[in-house]
């Protein structure tokens, strides 16, 4: 049962307050007379003596407010209480329309809009903030004219030293009554927050899912049971804490969604402690505001526990998948979306294509889905069909004859070693369609049949396909089975290349960077124009190609500071473009009209700079820079003293 406290001011306040709630049957037991330096303690012990609510007025009231966590009742005047207090200010005034001040703290006044008009005064309102102002608040009261003031017990003794008549605050039973009220209706508030409480705790301990309660800006308020098992620390210890410094699994834009209103809920997969887990989220929403939000974790069912016999198997074959979703590092919207996408895919068992370029990150995706879904205790195998005749496709996914004899699957085709595992079939537009036939089988009706004369083996695998091209152009073509399109399209992933995604690309490209540099002990740096350049590049092999190419700048970088000229030479001579006209291919450097010119230039002075300089209209050391920009080097015997000093 929720139990209020009274605390007041002065003595005949407490003894109307008892009379109050004795006849209107109140259950309040707590009444006492305090001083206002000691509201704070009093309030407190209050607290500590079973209090849950607090009556009080004033100065009293804010002091408890602002340094308690404890439920404040602030007891008002009514209307009809100023009213009286007016009518005794202004007989004291013995005037016609006398100026009367009132000096309280805010918390203690009701509306007083009609009170001039009502009893022919003027007022002059001043609202307290710290018991220290009303000194000064009272002067500025009698600047102004003010024949009398209404106040509490400093007010009137202020009053009195500025030579002011002062009248005192005075409650009726009114105020008391009235407070009693309200605090007769927090109580049933908090009677229904305990009640709450209880039935939701009640729910998180006899849950079987994790069950995590987060406020608006993504704290703890509460976990059950079982993440408390998971996590290994009570609820104590992590309440009060950032979701995503306890979860780094849970990505934080989607939650952020969630609790921003701009998602209405969230599904997805992570894995916490090597284990598989449903991720759900839902906004808790109390009078059209988001407070914070619910989250649930379910535990996926592996389809297979690895034993020890299988896991050596699968480490020994290659058969295992080492990337998970956390592994996966992005920086760009577009590319969030899609392992968003991807983690949704993970709670389902179905096929899924993925489109993606040379060198982007297919491979670490459908590793990811596969750690993530009911078959990461089965293996993970990947196979590339491309430049494969129809009879080794048959071979490779399905297994020959001979092997069909064998009793080991290991030794089987890629299906059968995948079986209650994942497989990745890379570039899966070129399977031939017979081999296609057999494929849209295997997804459709777990049956794997080599020939007509062989017996079908049971297969249970998920097939995760991977193509550059548009599926649906090769069907339309004629290419590429109708029926094993539609299987696949249905979960689609389409990952942008990197030259779309700038951050993407820049923490890649730095990467790379502080790789080469330590292994071949390099101190090198790239200039904000080398960067530029790099930025601009269409890399499209994607990582593949920028790991690459920053292996060969570091490898044989001349100079500590690698500049856009450097850059941009070797970019083309590793990718030059290659013209396809007369029907023959020509590879072709490209080269900007200046660069064409400088050359020209130097080789016309024989290396001078200077004079090339000259010519050109500008001077050595812009000449100096653009040959830097370009990557013109010359090649003609020592550079002249001038040259020489500009290097």
């Amino acid at each position: 049962m929720t139990r209020i406290a009274v605390l007041l001011p002065y003595k005949d306040m407490a003894e109307m307050a008892r009379r109050v709630i004795d006849e209107n049957h109140y259950r309040i037991e707590y009444v006492k007379v305090i001083e206002s330096e000691n509201a704070v303690n009093e309030a407190r012990i209050a607290a500590e003596q079973g209090a849950d609510i607090i009556i009080a007025r004033g100065y009293q009231a804010q002091l408890i407010k602002s340094y308690t966590n404890i439920p404040v009742v602030e007891m008002r005047f009514h209307a009809q209480e100023i009213g009286l207090l007016i009518q005794r200010a202004k007989k004291l005034s013995r005037k016609e329309r006398p100026v009367i001040g009132l000096a309280a703290f805010e918390n203690m006044l009701c509306d007083l809009s009609r009170m001039e008009e009502l009893f022919g005064v003027r007022l002059l309102i001043s609202y307290i903030d710290r018991i220290e102002e009303v000194p000064d608040i009272l002067h500025d009261m009698r600047r102004e004219g003010t024949d009398c003031v209404i106040g509490g017990d400093t007010v009137c003794r202020e009053a009195e030293k500025i030579g002011c008549y002062s009248v005192k605050f005075t409650a009726t039973e009114e105020s008391v009554r009235d407070a009693m009220e309200r605090a007769k209706s927090m109580a049933y508030a908090v009677e229904n927050e305990k009640r709450n409480t209880a039935q939701f705790e009640t729910m998180l301990d006899t849950s079987f899912n994790g069950i995590i309660k987060i406020n608006s800006d993504g704290r703890i308020i509460a976990i059950n049971r079982l993440v408390e098992n998971l996590l290994g620390k009570d609820m104590e210890e992590v309440k009060g804490e950032m979701l995503y410094d306890i979860f780094p699994q849970i990505d934080k834009w989607v939650v952020d969604a969630i609790l921003t209103g701009e998602r209405e809920n969230c599904s997805s997969s992570i894995e916490i402690r090597g284990r598989s887990w449903m991720f759900l989220a839902a906004p808790i929403q109390f009078d059209e505001q988001i407070t914070g939000a619910i989250l649930s974790l379910h535990a996926i069912t592996e389809l297979v526990r690895k034993d020890r016999q299988m896991a050596s198997h699968m480490l020994l074959h290659g058969y295992t998948a080492e990337t998970h979703f956390p592994d996966i590092h992005t920086d760009d919207h577009a590319m969030r979306k899609v392992l968003e996408t991807a983690k949704e895919y993970s709670l389902s068992d179905s096929p899924v294509l993925i489109y993606g370029g040379t060198g982007t990150e297919y491979y670490h995706i459908a590793e990811a889905i596969h750690n993530n879904s009911i078959r990461k205790g089965g293996p993970f195998v990947s196979v590339n069909i491309s430049g494969l005749k129809e009879e080794e496709q048959m071979a490779v996914l399905f297994g020959s004859r001979n092997e069909a004899a064998g009793k080991e699957p290991w030794g089987k085709g890629a299906l059968v070693r995948a079986s209650h595992g994942t497989i990745l079939i890379k570039e899966i537009e070129k399977l031939t369609l017979p081999v296609q036939y057999q494929l849209t089988r295997v997804i459709l009706d777990g049956a794997l049949n080599r020939t007509d004369i062989l017996p079908m083996d049971n297969v249970d695998v998920r097939v995760i396909g991977m193509t550059r091209k548009n599926l649906q152009y090769s069907v339309n073509k004629g290419l590429f089975q109708e029926s094993l399109y539609y299987v696949l399209h249905a979960l689609t992933l389409e990952i942008p290349p990197l030259n779309e995604r700038s951050r993407d690309l820049r923490y890649y490209i730095d990467k790379y960077f502080k790789e080469f540099c330590q292994k071949y002990n390099k101190p090198l740096v790239i200039t904000e124009g080398g960067y530029e350049c790099l930025l601009a590049f269409a890399w499209q092999g994607n990582t593949l190609q920028v790991r690459a190419f920053m292996e060969r700048l570091v490898l044989t970088a001349k100079k500590r500071s690698i500049a856009e000229g450097v850059i941009r030479k070797l970019y083309g001579e590793l990718y030059p473009y290659v013209d396809g006209a007369r029907g023959e291919e020509r590879v072709v450097v490209y080269k900007s009209e200046e660069a064409v010119k400088i050359s020209e230039l130097l080789r016309k002075h024989r290396g001078s700079r200077k004079l090339a300089a000259e010519e050109l209209g500008i001077s050595t050391t812009t000449l100096w820079r653009k040959m830097n920009k370009h990557g013109i080097e010359s090649k003609y015997g020592v550079p002249e003293k001038n040259d020489r000093d500009i290097e």
